[in-house]
């Protein structure tokens, strides 16, 4: 019973951030994978096939509200498809301390570049070219599949460092994470065993929670959630760092 109450509270927490600064889904391995115990690969594919319902909400809500620009999901979606395939072959071939440093690295990033990036008020959106977008498609698909972490994790910083609106960032995140859960699935689904009521109570909640963080972000100030949010990745990422060095 506590287990089944912490792996709900887990997937809200993780949906909210998701829906709010579009990072949240990243905390989800470590969680199952250190303080439930599950392996790492299991913790991975069941990961990946929750991000399913998450994306779902998000999409579906950022795009009444006009956040997502449908032109520049379909570029990425061209690098993201293989790209999310290969890197779910790829984590079936590494060694748990591998992942594990990688996981830690990406955790950390995330957390530095939250922590750093500010909110920009300008609608104006930059003009990127098609290759651009496969290259970064392809990118965020490898890795995001490779550590089961989805794809907001990776493609909202990089979107923000190029200096895409904060919003519409968050909004395609929304939308990409549909083919990278898909096809990462359709990847561990030959190579390891994927627990479909892990994934499924892990993705409802994270839908519940994304929706809620969806309202969040097109009506409060987030600047004190994300410096928090920020410091608990860098906190996560430095207690995994820790456990691979001792």
């Amino acid at each position: 019973m506590i287990t089944f109450l912490f792996i709900t509270l887990i997937g809200l927490l993780a949906g909210i951030l998701i829906g709010t600064i579009g990072i949240g889904g990243v905390i989800l391995v470590p969680l199952l994978s250190f303080v439930l115990g599950f392996d790492l690969h299991f913790a991975m594919a069941a990961s990946s096939l929750s991000f399913i319902f998450p994306g779902i909400v998000g999409t579906l809500t950022y795009a009444r509200k006009k956040s997502i620009v449908w032109n520049k999901v379909l570029w990425l979606s061209v690098g993201i498809i293989p790209a999310a395939l290969i890197g779910a072959l790829v984590n079936t071939n590494l060694t748990s301390d591998v992942l594990v440093l990688i996981m830690a690295g990406l955790i950390t990033f995330s957390g530095i570049n939250v922590f750093i990036s500010r909110q920009k008020k300008s609608g104006v959106i930059p003009d990127f070219g098609i290759p651009l977008l496969i290259i970064i498609g392809a990118f965020v698909g490898f890795v995001s599949s490779l550590t089961g972490t989805g794809g907001p994790v990776l493609l909202v910083p990089i979107l923000i460092t190029l200096n895409y609106p904060v919003l519409k960032s968050i909004g395609i995140s929304q939308a990409i994470q549909l083919p990278i859960a898909f096809f990462a699935v359709i990847g561990f689904w030959f190579y390891v065993q994927i627990d479909l009521g892990l994934g499924l109570h892990l993705g409802i909640s994270q839908a519940a929670g994304a929706f809620i963080g969806v309202q969040i972000a097109h009506r409060l100030p987030i600047v004190q959630l994300r410096r928090l949010v920020a410091i608990a990745l860098i906190g996560v990422g430095a207690i995994m760092f820790w456990k691979i060095v001792v």
